[in-house]
């Protein structure tokens, strides 16, 4: 039985591969949050924070003891050996993903998962780990703020940058793209969108524009006024608002 789990990151960087003693702070903090997610699965009942971990030199090593005390994980890890990810507990299977992708936006990039009694699975830009599609996908609407990138084309459309860094790409039309007053490009916009969502991994496709959200972001000082008048009007009859608010406080 599968007792000790390694999950190994391995790149190089500035010329010098990572390891515990020198490792990017960006790159440390998405492999943590990545594995911490591995570990977690969709298991509810499972909490990061009371997994003990140890980090081992041999590039950057994360070391689970007890993997038998986890929830699935076992079996989860038997089966990504097997390269079967659409068996696998679908958190877990995307967090694979995510590697598969990095490695192969990388080439320097490598990951392994290993441990006693187990040869080590290496994911790597040559490998080909993927789930097939066994997603639910249902309707939404969603709001969408980040940094568009590229607006209009012959099929118009409108790519956006999230703040994570993830691209997503939405459908508009020639009338959206026409009936905006100023250029959008490199610029921060928040957009209501319909879409399709993985119940699982929240990941959208088809995404479509329902329309742009203008942000008002200067003083209204007609609609303050407004305000101003209508909580004098419903305040009349009280001769201090102070001493109200001390009743109503138990206070008085």
């Amino acid at each position: 039985m599968l007792q000790r789990l390694e999950l190994v990151l391995e790149d190089v960087v500035d010329g010098h591969p990572v390891g515990p003693s020198s490792m990017p702070a960006g790159m440390l903090a998405v492999f943590h949050e990545q594995v911490a997610r591995f570990l977690k699965g969709s298991h509810k009942d499972v909490d990061p924070d009371s997994v003990r971990v140890a980090i081992e030199e041999g590039s950057y090593k994360v070391v689970v003891p007890l993997v038998a005390m986890i929830a699935g994980l076992a079996s989860d890890i038997a089966m990504l050996g097997s390269g079967n990810l659409d068996e696998m507990d679908v958190k877990r299977a995307l967090v694979i993903e995510e590697w598969q992708k990095a490695a192969r936006m990388t080439t320097t990039r490598r990951y392994r998962v290993g441990g006693d009694g187990m040869p080590p699975v290496p994911i790597h830009a040559g490998s080909d780990f993927a789930r097939h599609d066994n997603a639910v996908w249902v309707n939404v609407e969603r709001y969408l703020q980040g940094q568009v990138i590229d607006l209009g084309g012959k099929k118009p459309n409108l790519h956006l940058q999230l703040a994570d860094g993830t691209p997503v790409k939405v459908a508009t039309s020639q009338e959206q793209v026409l009936g905006e007053q100023r250029n959008l490009v490199y610029r921060s916009a928040l957009l209501r969108v319909r879409a399709e969502e993985d119940s699982a991994s929240r990941k959208l496709r088809n995404v479509r524009l329902i329309e742009f959200v203008h942000q008002q972001a200067s003083f209204d000082a007609d609609a303050f006024a407004a305000m101003v008048a209508k909580g004098r009007k419903a305040w009349a009859d009280v001769p201090s608002a102070s001493e109200w608010v001390e009743e109503e406080r138990g206070a008085a």
